[in-house]
């Protein structure tokens, strides 16, 4: 499969112009959060000779106290789950694969840039939009190996996205816990597909 268009930043906008009823009827597929509202788009997923690779997207509007909270120096963790479940009618759902993915937002108010690391990546932006664009997709995430698999098998990709309040200093985890605009988090709907790898490229040995 291949991965679908992004969705577009300037919905990050909309969100927070036309509320979240507006919101909810121009993207009827997506699923919506308890608290502040996040909008999170199924998986789209890469099935390659070595296993499975997802690529996600979530859409939201930064609330006000987590934006005051980055511009004075208190860096935001975004967590992303993936996991692949095989179903079972007499039993729990078997997980087969299971990846993460923590994003680190911070700003840094003598150069009035934003900072954006996960994993290898290390990107500066010039504004929040542009900086949490990039904190609000995750690409080519390997969720499960091949060896795990078997031809022609279902297997379902779902998982979650998150505000990881455990990173943040310990006097905020206290005072914001049950907050509203601290609870950013949203499910992923959940994608069925068959295992049938792509052919291999490598040469042989």
């Amino acid at each position: 499969m291949s991965l679908s268009q992004a969705p577009d930043p300037k919905r990050r906008r909309l969100l927070a112009v036309a509320g979240a009823g507006a919101a909810a009827g121009l993207l009827p597929t997506w699923t919506r959060a308890a608290a502040a509202t996040v909008y999170a788009q199924p998986p789209t997923l890469d099935l390659e000779a070595d296993g499975v690779y997802a690529s996600t997207s979530v859409v939201f509007a930064l609330p006000v106290a987590l934006e005051s909270a980055l511009r004075r120096g208190i860096p935001l963790h975004f967590l992303t789950r993936l996991r692949v479940t095989q179903a079972r009618w007499w039993w729990f759902d078997n997980t087969l694969g299971e990846a993460k993915m923590l994003t680190r937002l911070s700003y840094e108010p003598l150069l009035d840039k934003y900072r954006v690391s996960a994993g290898a990546l290390r990107a500066g932006f010039s504004s929040l939009d542009e900086a949490l664009d990039q904190v609000q997709h995750v690409a080519h995430l390997k969720v499960a190996d091949a060896r795990q698999l078997q031809r022609g098998q279902g297997y379902e990709v779902g998982g979650s996205f998150e505000l990881d309040l455990s990173q943040l200093p310990r006097p905020f985890q206290l005072n914001v816990g049950s907050q509203p605009d601290w609870q950013l988090r949203a499910d992923f709907p959940p994608v069925s597909f068959t295992w049938t790898p792509a052919p291999s490229t490598a040469p042989p040995a």
